[in-house]
């Protein structure tokens, strides 16, 4: 008989959090476990994926906007459903709503994870209500997960935790010039051109505003220089507009949502992420894998560079030593192949992750 586990998360949209469990759902064994989710948020992107591996979505309103129907109907879900699951898996950047984490106590849910997916909150109105939730964590969940050491502290102080890495499909990532060249016919860029690249929704904290004023000054140094943005947003318009206003139209493609990103990263020469917020993103170790040079910002942990790779600057430091770095960059040749293997050894591969937590969600909490 299937174990099913119950994924608390806000939401099932293109994140983080969303990522980690699609890539596991694809590898766990379908045959031993089931997973269902409890979101917040009706954004589900992969409804199809999910109920292919025999799963169930189940939403309730939001919180802290529909404070009083979000409790009532979570109440009324655990009251029904609670028993049917041999493992809670709550998903969080904060310990802001732990209601989940405590109606799986009362309901007596055996075996209550808890697994942190970044290193701080960009909701400082509620940061105190962390600290203070994060004093009951032992109480109200008996497995603790991490997807790195500082976010691991972040959740869980001086507590006992596991690091779960943000695993992808090593073999999927892989560089291929195959793919580098299909893409740029694709696209129309030449093969001579310096493809700039960056991947994430157009939301404030991706800073694209500062991707196309960096780009604008490349671009003046090497107008071979051409900038491939994959993503879409709510600022989207916006950026589209900053770039007609620059004359850069003919220079930055707008790939909105792509379900190959694996073939972009081989088309790029620099993977660009100044994030203003950033956690451990499955975006750096996929470009990693890939080979390709990454210039980001110092917001990203330092776990993520898993490779040489990576440079890290500071948001603070001068535009023209962004573009500096960027120069210089453009001038590192390497060999773009060998990449896969030094992810794969640094256990970044999605099947070493799914196999630990089939290990988890079916383990007795003796064991």
């Amino acid at each position: 008989m299937k174990r099913k586990v119950l994924h608390i998360i806000g939401g099932m949209g293109r994140g983080g959090a969303p990522i980690f469990i699609i890539n596991n759902l694809k590898y766990v064994d379908g045959t031993k476990l089931q997973f269902d989710f409890l979101c917040r948020k009706d954004n589900c992107a992969y409804d199809d994926i999910i109920k292919q591996h025999g799963g169930n979505i189940y939403i309730v309103p939001d919180f802290p906007r529909h404070l009083f129907s979000n409790f009532t109907q979570t109440l009324r879900f655990f009251r029904e459903h609670a028993s049917e699951y041999e493992a809670l898996h709550v998903h969080a950047n904060a310990l802001f709503y732990i209601l989940p984490l405590i109606l799986g106590k009362i309901y007596g849910v055996k075996k209550i994870i808890l697994h942190s997916h970044n290193t701080q909150s960009n909701v400082g109105v509620l940061q105190s209500l962390h600290y203070i939730n994060r004093l009951f964590v032992n109480v109200l969940s008996n497995v603790h997960l991490a997807c790195g050491q500082e976010a691991g502290k972040w959740m869980f102080s001086n507590r006992p935790f596991e690091v779960i890495n943000n695993a992808i499909d090593v073999e999927m990532f892989k560089y291929s010039e195959q793919s580098r060249e299909a893409i740029r016919r694709e696209l129309g860029i030449p093969k001579d051109a310096y493809l700039i690249g960056n991947v994430g929704r157009f939301e404030t904290a991706k800073n694209h505003t500062f991707i196309i004023d960096v780009f604008k000054n490349v671009h003046d140094i090497k107008p071979s220089s051409v900038l491939l943005l994959v993503g879409e947003g709510s600022l989207f318009e916006e950026i589209k507009e900053k770039v007609k206003l620059l004359s850069l139209t003919e220079f930055v493609y707008f790939l909105g949502l792509r379900s190959d990103i694996e073939r972009i990263y081989s088309a790029m020469d620099l993977f660009f992420l100044p994030s203003l917020f950033e956690g451990l993103p499955f975006v750096l170790i996929e470009a990693q894998c890939s080979g390709v040079n990454c210039l980001v910002s110092d917001t990203v942990t330092k776990e993520a560079f898993i490779t040489d790779l990576v440079t890290s600057m500071k948001l603070e430091d001068d535009i023209k030593e962004w573009v500096s770095a960027i120069d210089h960059l453009s001038t590192v040749q390497k060999d773009r192949s060998q990449y896969a293997e030094v992810i794969y050894q640094k256990y970044y591969d999605i099947g070493y992750t799914a196999a630990r937590l089939t290990e988890i969600y079916t383990k007795s909490l003796e064991s």
